[in-house]
């Protein structure tokens, strides 16, 4: 099990992995906005929460996966790109499927300006959101990740600052039950899954968008309707994250992370790295490394 520090007793055992911050889990009386705690979770195939109260107020996010939340006495269908949120006087119930067991991140929260905030949104009406830009949403929720795990002086406020952005994106994104169970949401979620987890061994848009039986051009279309970027930007973007990773903590090659994230042409990777980044993929290379040494 990775994490960054010891588990807390209301963390529950049944994940196979996860990640945690923890910031203040004793927050002061008549707080107005504290980040306790928050996380990744890879679930168990037998995850299963039963709670009468909890401690915090929580908003959590299924990125994959699915699963069952009973709420307010009505039970909801867990999918990827959901979200939902509960408070310390609010019995609640989570379950995996456990042919596909839940992949979910969390933050608990307590203070009033936050509480107050969550109830000007659309988390006040007490059901699950279906959001329609879920992987901004879950880029909040990996980067509380990263601050609550990074010391500084500023560390409780910027987590604090993160927080508000995710409640007030998650009410933009916000989308009607009935447009989040069409069929054209369905398939842009499948295509671009298949993206994410496939993306080192994609060499093109095309080749994407075959696997995922649909033509290229209705996959840029859906892009357009419910993403940010279009399906090369995301595929260009995922592989220079990783090129960039991988010159960052190993010792390799241009030619060696050209071919680890897609690329025949080691000239053609750099001039993309390049684009990209600024600068080409051996400078790059040479100032981490020498970062690295100081």
């Amino acid at each position: 099990l990775t994490m960054t520090v010891k588990k807390q007793p209301f963390i529950s055992n049944q994940v196979v992995s996860g990640e945690y911050y923890y910031l203040n889990l004793t927050p002061k009386k008549g707080a107005r906005e504290v980040v306790v705690c928050g996380g990744r979770e890879q679930c168990a195939s037998n995850y299963l929460i039963k709670r009468d109260r909890f401690l915090y107020h929580s908003i959590e996010f299924v990125a994959a996966g699915k699963g069952v939340l009973t709420m307010g006495g009505i039970t909801y269908t867990l999918k990827p790109g959901m979200t939902y949120s509960y408070g310390p006087r609010t019995p609640h119930i989570i379950e995996t499927d456990p042919e596909f067991p839940l992949l979910k991140h969390f933050v608990d929260f307590a203070g009033s300006d936050l509480t107050r905030l969550l109830k000007t949104t659309a988390f006040k009406t007490g059901v699950p959101l279906y959001i329609s830009k879920p992987f901004r949403i879950r880029s909040l929720f990996e980067n509380l990740i990263t601050t609550g795990n990074t010391e500084s002086r500023n560390r409780d406020r910027l987590s604090a600052l993160i927080l508000r952005q995710l409640i007030l994106l998650a009410d933009d994104c916000a989308m009607e039950p009935a447009t989040a169970l069409d069929g054209a949401w369905q398939t842009y979620m499948r295509c671009r899954q298949y993206i994410e987890r496939n993306y080192p061994e994609l060499p093109n848009i095309a080749s994407a968008a075959d696997a995922c039986f649909v033509n290229q051009s209705y996959l840029a279309r859906l892009f357009q309707r419910f993403a940010d970027e279009t399906p090369l930007k995301l595929l260009t973007r995922l592989k220079m994250s990783r090129a960039a990773e991988l010159l960052t903590s190993r010792d390799l090659l241009i030619k060696e992370v050209s071919a680890a994230t897609g690329y025949d042409d080691p000239y053609h990777f750099s001039r993309v790295f390049k684009r990209v980044y600024g600068i080409p993929p051996e400078t790059f290379a040479r100032t981490i490394r020498r970062d690295h040494s100081l």
